[in-house]
């Protein structure tokens, strides 16, 4: 009988021990959890301008937009303002007046000589347009955000320019996260591999022929990545590998 009692007090003991220890985990069953990175918060900056350079005509014209979401992160937010304005050390809104004004002075000058050269009203108009946003959805427990930039341009010709770029930024410090940080080694063999099995081809000639990619450059470690889960999105430009008329070129590898 006291065999019993002695082993009943021991495991009440143990019980109060371990709800002791759980409280003063702050209600956590495992030491080795991690807190998730705080939610982000975003800025943003936005301008939208269109002005004719000839009183009393609609053409030629030019027309400017600026529609940003910067994180609340002055690390982060400063390698996307470079990014997005080319101008380095300013603040966002500093950046886009100075970025917007030196355009406005450029557009207006070639509208104004273009305009000067012809005698009817042909419809010209410049254009730029510039976005940020983050990649949604945006997932705090991976440690990670991801912004899209895009630019859009059109100063005459038959077809305008459009360039997009992914930056992926660590939600702790903000930073800029590279590419060896989530790969390690060459990513052009698997690259190359998905184009060949993507697009059904066993040579890169072949693969030259069907889509036109690589007949501008090799393929290249570039660094306009973007992380998706445990895959990574690789992301060309026109004229960097291939044509304009084959677009822009995207390979999903996964990561390694």
């Amino acid at each position: 009988m006291k065999h019993l009692i002695y082993i009943s007090s021991f495991l009440m003991l143990a019980l109060l021990a371990s709800c002791e220890q759980f409280r003063n985990s702050g209600g956590s069953a495992s030491d080795s959890t991690q807190t998730a990175a705080p939610a982000p918060r975003f800025d943003t900056l936005s301008v939208s301008i269109r002005k004719s350079v000839v009183e009393g005509k609609e053409y030629p014209c030019y027309s400017i937009s600026v529609n940003a979401i910067l994180p609340d992160n002055e690390t982060a937010s400063r390698v996307l303002t470079e990014r997005l304005f080319a101008l380095k050390g300013m603040a966002p809104r500093q950046a886009m007046a100075l970025f917007t004004d030196s355009l406005e002075s450029q557009f207006s000058q070639e509208l104004d000589e273009f305009s000067s050269l012809c005698d009817d009203d042909e419809e010209m108009e410049y254009e730029y347009h510039v976005n940020c946003s983050p990649v949604e959805p945006i997932d705090t427990a991976s440690g990670v955000i991801s912004f899209l930039c895009t630019f859009e341009v059109y100063q005459g010709g038959a077809h305008g320019g459009y360039e997009c770029y992914y930056l992926n930024f660590s939600l702790n410090d903000g930073h800029l996260i590279t590419l060896g940080e989530v790969y390690d080694g060459d990513p052009c063999p698997a690259m190359r591999e998905k184009l060949l099995r993507d697009n059904e081809c066993r040579t890169d000639e072949e693969l030259m022929d069907k889509t036109q990619i690589l007949t501008l450059g090799q393929l290249y470690a570039t660094d306009n990545f973007l992380i998706e889960g445990d895959s990574l999105l690789f992301h060309f430009n026109p004229y960097e590998i291939a044509p304009y008329s084959a677009g822009a070129i995207e390979v999903v590898i996964p990561c390694k």
